[in-house]
């Protein structure tokens, strides 16, 4: 349920979830590699360079050169991105706040450790 309301609000911006995936693990480590992102993003770097391609192609992203890597390319959000980033952030707040509204701290507090417990099970 979650997915299809979030998949219905970003595409009335004109988006995708992947796209936003995309832009906002970008805009968090703006600078990193296609790889470092496919990694992050749990895809392959031919998924995530397809749909790299495709936000540069809309101008939302750009490559460039790695600052440490000559033969690596980096990935930037543009200036284009900015509003879009903050639109959908904000929707994701707002959502957030929908979501757990009904929660106290405490139950949040509870709800986070176990969900990092669950997380720590699978890494092992």
């Amino acid at each position: 349920m979650l997915r299809q309301d979030f998949d219905r609000h970003v595409g009335d911006v004109g988006v995708t979830r992947s796209q936003w995936a995309m832009i906002a693990v970008v805009s968090r480590m703006q600078g990193a590699t296609q790889r470092k992102i496919a990694e992050i993003l749990e895809m392959s770097e031919a998924s995530a360079g397809r749909l790299i391609d495709r936000l540069c192609a809309d101008g939302l992203l750009e490559r460039g050169e790695h600052d440490s890597d000559r033969r690596a390319r980096s990935v930037r959000l543009t200036d284009k991105a900015t509003p879009l980033l903050d639109q959908l952030g904000n929707f994701a707040k707002d959502n957030e706040i929908l979501v757990f509204r009904n929660f106290s701290g405490e139950e949040l507090e509870t709800f986070a450790r176990l969900l990092e417990k669950l997380r720590a099970n699978l890494a092992s």
